[in-house]
């Protein structure tokens, strides 16, 4: 795709005992403009604690950035350009969303995330991230905004922490 929707936007949302959730209205539109497929893309996040999650066009588009077709075996930055590929394509799990954006977060990956009964979605550009809101506030170096918007939504909604 020529032009592809930013993920933007955050939101707070219950999760269900069978895991659950729905995307937020913003997040699942950027993902249906960027998808013929409904369907995300769900892998931990490379640096935090939470989860990433995008649509299956980035999938494409990152394949083609990480790949490079100029490496031969027994070059040096082939085993860098394997693990990227691992890490990038490997550890990932697709859930398949319906028309309200409702999908199961895959267990491995709830159980990765710490996600319980909340789930805080927060747009990140080519992706998204979705937090277990508990697990942001006790996680340190967090940017302030984040925690900030967390605790925010958590009081509107009635969610202890």
């Amino acid at each position: 795709m020529a032009t592809r929707e930013l993920f933007e936007g955050f939101a707070l949302q219950a999760v269900d005992q069978k895991g659950r959730v729905a995307i937020p209205a913003d997040l699942r539109a950027a993902a249906e403009r960027n998808s013929d497929i409904r369907q995300i893309v769900i892998s931990a996040h490379p640096f935090d604690p939470c989860l990433s999650a995008h649509d299956l066009g980035w999938s494409r588009e990152k394949y083609q950035r990480i790949d490079n077709p100029d490496l031969t075996p027994g070059d040096e930055g082939q085993k860098a350009n394997a693990q990227a590929k691992r890490r990038a394509f490997g550890l990932v799990e697709k859930a398949p969303f319906d028309d309200s954006g409702r999908f199961v977060i895959p267990p491995f990956f709830k159980k990765k995330a710490g996600i319980d009964k909340w789930a805080l979605f927060y747009g990140s550009g080519e992706s998204f991230e979705i937090w277990s809101p508990e697990r942001l506030m006790s996680t340190p170096d967090i940017d302030p905004e984040l925690r900030e918007v967390c605790e925010y939504l958590c009081e509107t909604k009635g969610v202890k922490l």
